[in-house]
């Protein structure tokens, strides 16, 4: 993106010094006012924007990132808050998950209301598992409950062991209160 500025001038202008480095100047100039307003551009795409770029959107939605945050878990994280109305499908569901590049797999038991998320611990990770919890929280419908179920590692013994299965769910608890008057 070499603004090379001397290649506009009139041929007289060649060879003479002052001119050669005010156009040079300008050229960097140039260049650097091209790059910012690209870099501009970019920034108003979820998954193009740079550091600065994405937490314009993180304010805007109320996402306060952590450090250990790298830009695209950021950008995943604004991508899931701004995602717009769809009916929630169990093939949208898994769409989604493998846009979040999430490696897990959904399954729905309907006479239950069951939605379980299957993983592997070598496979997912805790901030992948938290995205997974949002989305679920979200889109689910409110008489649905979800299971996470994540495989942890097998212990290469002799035995080949297994060691066990971790699971993350959500139940909706009814709380009913009887209000009665108070008589003096």
């Amino acid at each position: 993106m070499s603004n090379n500025l001397m290649n506009y001038l009139p041929d007289y202008y060649n060879d003479v010094y002052e001119m050669e480095a005010i156009m040079h100047t300008q050229g960097g100039a140039l260049d650097r006012a091209e790059s910012e307003q690209l870099r501009l551009l970019l920034n108003q795409f979820v998954t193009q924007t740079d550091a600065k770029g994405v937490s314009v959107f993180e304010d805007q939605v109320g996402i306060k990132p952590t450090s250990s945050d790298t830009l695209q878990m950021r950008q995943n994280k604004v991508l899931m808050r701004l995602l717009p109305p769809r009916p929630i499908t169990i093939r949208y569901m898994r769409e989604l998950l493998s846009t979040l590049k999430i490696p897990a797999t959904i399954k729905i038991d309907y006479p239950k209301r069951d939605v379980v998320v299957e993983a592997k611990s070598v496979e997912i990770t805790g901030r992948q598992i938290d995205n997974v919890k949002y989305l679920l929280n979200v889109y689910l419908p409110a008489n649905m409950i979800y299971e996470i179920r994540v495989a942890l590692n097998k212990v290469q013994n002799t035995n080949d062991i297994k060691i066990g299965i971790g699971t993350w769910s959500r139940a909706d608890v009814t709380v009913q209160a009887n209000l009665s008057q108070i008589k003096n």
